[in-house]
């Protein structure tokens, strides 16, 4: 469970640094007035925040084979949202990578308050990219057969699945 709850943390940090951009949009537009100086500082906390909620991603990833608690089955599920979660990230920040150029192309006096943090969002990025979910237990790997069946040597040729 303590790999789901992470993860559940994880995603709502990822959620919400998505929704930021709905909050710096306007101001990275011209719509709304806004201080470069100020406008830049919040840039550089969302892709602080996005590079460590990958870096956790990338960890609790690493970390789920260790995991004993989960069974095969919860390993991929996880790691199905681990995936979407990653990817959330990677949209965030080609969302935010793209304010930023509109805004520098709208304000090349500015340009420079803005570049540390368009170059840690493209770092982000790019580091998704190279993010890679190694391949879990297969499917029904926790379902197999056991070779046993209980039946006699003399009962070979029932189907057990019939009884």
């Amino acid at each position: 469970m303590s790999a789901e709850l992470t993860l559940l943390f994880l995603e709502k940090r990822v959620e919400a640094s998505r929704l930021c951009a709905s909050i710096t949009e306007p101001f990275a537009t011209g719509t709304e007035p806004a201080k470069p100086e100020v406008l830049a500082g919040d840039f550089q906390q969302v892709a602080n925040a996005l590079g460590d909620c990958l870096a956790e991603l990338k960890t609790l990833n690493d970390g789920l084979e260790k995991d004993n608690s989960l069974e095969a089955g919860d390993i991929r599920h996880v790691r199905g949202r681990i995936g979407t979660a990653v990817g959330e990230v990677a949209r965030a920040a080609q969302d935010f990578a793209a304010q930023i150029r509109f805004f520098e192309a709208m304000n090349p006096n500015d340009a420079d308050k803005t570049k540390p943090a368009l170059d840690k969002f493209e770092d982000v990025e790019k580091s998704t990219r190279e993010f890679t979910i190694p391949e879990g237990p297969e499917e029904g790997a926790e379902l197999a057969p056991a070779d046993d069946t209980g039946l006699s040597p003399e009962h070979d040729d029932v189907d057990p699945m019939l009884m």
